[in-house]
């Protein structure tokens, strides 16, 4: 009888222990690369999510400058007025890559609160790799007058533009007082590629200086 109660109260040998531990520790590590794996991917999509809003931003951004563009000659540092009424060049504005300058309307000015039209001076470019948006408070510039710049976008490496005229695309721009029927902006992203967004451009032009003289 006092064989049976010693055996009884044996408890678990070293090796069980051992098997025991190393089996808790294999499931806690399983467990703990399942629940690391989950977080990673939620914090990816999160980044995710967040980029393409950033781009949405952008884009609406830019939708609303490219879609007002007008047809009207501007002074730069107070010079004689400009024939060309989209200026596109590279390292224009300082950019890295092609730069835009164009005259836009629809700034809104509610019952002239403010000391300026409702259009202005509008150009794109990449600075570090960041897509900026230059602005003027008036389409006329003066000597020394400074832009107001806006970041966009991020890591945004190059920036590019056709534009639609005479049933075809061209990808340089040097006419005098017309705009293109369209312009398409390319911008190329570090992590997604090239982004492309086409724009109809209102089919306007200046008169002719033999018009204006009638």
């Amino acid at each position: 009888m006092s064989q049976i109660n010693h055996r009884s109260q044996q408890g678990f040998t070293l090796l069980e222990v051992l098997v025991a531990i190393a089996v808790f520790a294999m499931l806690s590590l399983s467990a703990y690369q399942v629940m690391n794996n989950v977080m990673r991917s939620d914090a990816q999509s999160q980044d995710h999510s967040q980029r393409l809003k950033d781009i949405q931003r952008a884009t609406i951004m830019m939708d609303n400058d490219f879609r007002q563009i007008v047809a009207r000659e501007s002074r730069l540092d107070g010079d004689a007025p400009s024939n060309k009424l989209l200026q596109v060049s590279e390292y224009l504005l300082d950019s890295s890559s092609e730069g835009i300058m164009f005259i836009r309307s629809g700034w809104q000015n509610p019952q002239a609160m403010f000391p300026r039209g409702d259009i202005t001076r509008v150009g794109y470019r990449i600075e570090d790799d960041k897509l900026e948006r230059v602005w003027f408070r008036y389409p006329d510039t003066v000597v020394g007058e400074k832009p107001l710049v806006r970041v966009l976008l991020t890591g945004v490496t190059e920036l590019k533009f056709e534009f639609y005229y005479d049933k075809k695309w061209h990808e340089k721009w040097n006419k005098e007082n017309i705009l293109p029927e369209g312009i398409k902006v390319i911008m190329t992203l570090k992590d997604l590629g090239d982004i492309e967004r086409i724009y109809l451009v209102p089919s306007s032009a200046l008169p002719k200086e033999s018009e204006q003289e009638q």
